[in-house]
């Protein structure tokens, strides 16, 4: 079994600075690099956790209640089902995969939950005093435990790189959030709710910039960016837009090109997510990396304590703060900034 001394020796840091990364030490201060440099050769080592190795005589579930329609945006959830899936297989935990929470054997001593949930779903978790943690969202943080990416943090960070080239008009291109169980939009986006606030704030929101698609597929964000150029002309559009996942981005992408949109002279992308073809695209999207890898430990770790202690009813929300990736869509700035 390799030992947190093998990765400090593999990676040059120090047994301690390595164990309180593994143990998601809250208060242990680190740079990201150094932090996925540890990760990165833990799991190459294929290190075992103390937490997630006291599994191994659980049974846990996990159901994703995800728009099977959204195929590329799907992307994000399918390598988070496929990271969850490998953490099974590498640690030898006992994880079944479940449609809804209504099929849940009594057996199961612990569940994971990714996706929308309606209020018939969060009822029966409440009342079945099911030991679960979602991650990517929290529906009620009050009473659930969750591991999330930190999207305030990632739309204030942007909005702040959008002002500091002096970039005084931004959009928003974000979608509508799909519930499994009643097929209707009923989910304002954080995402929008974080923009519309701090672009408010500082002085850069116009509710005409804000646009909002049916989900946050490809083909909608090429609608969305073609129903853009009708609304402005070059010297009209925004300077900047944020957009709410890299598969909107794409679309919008692929509309821009399409008009010879200059991309970013004419105006800046930064999106959300960083799924692997967000480096492919042309140009190369500039996006937040949102550590999947990083989230489901986290997940399996809080689940646990919940297990052991079942008396402990008090949620716990974790946020997690994504990277920016300086790409072509938003270089890193390195010259003067606009007039």
């Amino acid at each position: 079994m390799t030992t947190i001394k093998e990765i400090a020796m593999k990676t040059g840091y120090s047994t301690a600075t390595v164990s309180r990364i593994l143990n998601n030490d809250l208060t242990f201060s680190v740079t990201n690099a150094t932090r996925e440099a540890v990760q990165l050769a833990a799991r190459q080592l294929n290190y075992l956790s103390p937490n997630v190795s006291k599994f191994s005589d659980l049974e846990l579930a996990v159901i994703f209640s995800i728009n099977p329609d959204e195929e590329l945006e799907d992307v994000y959830f399918i390598r988070m089902r496929q990271i969850i899936e490998a953490t099974a297989l590498k640690n030898g935990l006992r994880i079944n995969f479940y449609k809804n929470v209504f099929v849940l054997p009594k057996t199961v001593n612990g569940t994971l939950l990714i996706g929308k949930f309606n209020k018939d779903a969060l009822d029966a978790l409440i009342e079945k005093q099911i030991n679960c943690v979602f991650i990517d969202s929290n529906p009620d943080p009050e009473v659930f435990t969750s591991v999330q990416p930190n999207l305030e943090f990632a739309i204030t960070k942007a909005l702040n790189e959008f002002k500091k080239r002096n970039f005084k008009r931004i959009g928003f291109i974000g979608g509508n959030l799909w519930n499994q169980g009643n097929n209707i939009f009923q989910f304002k986006d954080l995402r929008r709710r974080y923009f519309e606030s701090y672009a408010k704030e500082i002085g850069v929101y116009s509710k005409e910039d804000v646009h909002i698609g049916p989900d946050f597929s490809a083909l909608s964000g090429y609608q969305i960016g073609k129903k853009i150029l009708q609304e402005n002309s070059n010297s009209g559009m925004p300077r900047a837009f944020l957009i709410g996942s890299d598969s909107l981005a794409i679309g919008v992408l692929r509309a821009f090109n399409d008009s010879n949109i200059s991309i970013p002279d004419t105006t800046a992308f930064i999106s959300i997510n960083d799924i692997e073809i967000a480096k492919f695209s042309s140009p190369a999207l500039t996006t937040f990396r949102i550590d999947i890898h990083d989230m489901v430990d986290e997940a399996l770790s809080l689940l646990h304590r919940k297990i052991i202690n079942p008396n402990n009813t008090s949620p716990e929300i974790v946020l997690k703060s994504p990277e920016l990736i300086y790409r072509e869509t938003f270089p890193k700035m390195t010259h003067n900034l606009e007039p």
